[in-house]
């Protein structure tokens, strides 16, 4: 498994008179990825990532060989990318497949793929092995437009009374890491009552097309200060899971604190999961 490793400055302040010092501390982190045969896909560095591997004919030699190799190879990565991208989990309900049911939608993922970031490519004399990568932002820009909009829950918004203040908080910090989370392109968080908290109706469309509903990470350390969430997010760990373990559910008082802060970080997507 690929590793990260996250430098973090690391304040000691002593009393009057003495001195003070900083110091880096190197934290682990290991990317969410959620693998399958034809690829996997990096939840924390934001890619979906496949090879292909195709043989030279066997009349051909040389440069000529390696050529016709090479092509196969990035029409196997295509084709494969393809297969692995339609079971992505959009939503609680759908998934990629359902999306490309839709013949525009289908068209704009083979036209993302035609246009695969080719990462590197090997030839052992007789066969040819590229890998390839296309970014999140890119899947995002097809489906995100496209979720559904929980109109109810626009309504239930727009009718309740503005919460009690709870301070200034700057984002979100959930805690799933005991529980069997699905990643998924975007997602609800529900309060104890079944009331949304965060989800695609509470987001600016802008922020979550550029950096995603929210960042994955396995660390809970490192997540509380990430830049994203940084520097005073709500912190709560997760009650349950909801809809196909990809929506989530919290504690009322995490909710109260979310809805009663002076700055709606919401709408940025200021949001982070720790997952196993």
């Amino acid at each position: 498994m690929k590793r990260l490793l996250a430098c973090v400055l690391m304040m000691s302040i002593f009393l009057p008179g003495s001195i003070s010092f900083a110091t880096e501390v190197e934290i682990e982190l290991h990317p969410i990825t959620t693998e399958k045969e034809k690829g996997l896909i990096d939840w924390t560095q934001n890619h979906i990532e496949a090879t292909g591997m195709a043989v030279a004919p066997k009349n051909m030699k040389g440069a000529q060989a390696k050529a016709l190799a090479r092509r196969g190879a990035i029409v196997d990565l295509q084709r494969n990318l393809l297969e692995f991208m339609g079971g992505v989990q959009v939503d609680a309900r759908t998934t990629m497949d359902d999306f490309m049911a839709e013949d525009r939608v289908r068209s704009e993922v083979h036209g993302m793929i035609k246009n695969v970031e080719l990462l590197k490519g090997e030839w052992d004399g007789e066969a040819y092995t590229v890998t390839g990568r296309i970014k999140l932002a890119e899947v995002r820009s097809i489906v995100c437009p496209r979720v559904p909009v929980d109109t109810i829950i626009i309504e239930t918004e727009r009718k309740t009374p503005a919460p009690k203040a709870s301070g200034k908080y700057t984002g979100l910090v959930i805690d799933v890491r005991h529980l069997p989370l699905i990643p998924s392109v975007t997602f609800r968080v529900f309060d104890e009552s079944g009331r949304a908290v965060y989800g695609v109706e509470f987001a600016n469309q802008a922020s979550m097309l550029q950096s995603g509903i929210c960042s994955y990470y396995n660390n809970i350390n490192y997540a509380q200060g990430e830049l994203r969430v940084a520097p005073n997010p709500v912190k709560t760990k997760a009650i349950r899971l909801s809809t196909g373990n990809v929506d989530i559910v919290i504690p009322n008082s995490a909710a109260a604190k979310i809805r009663g802060s002076s700055f709606d970080f919401r709408k940025e997507c200021k949001v982070l999961l720790v997952v196993k």
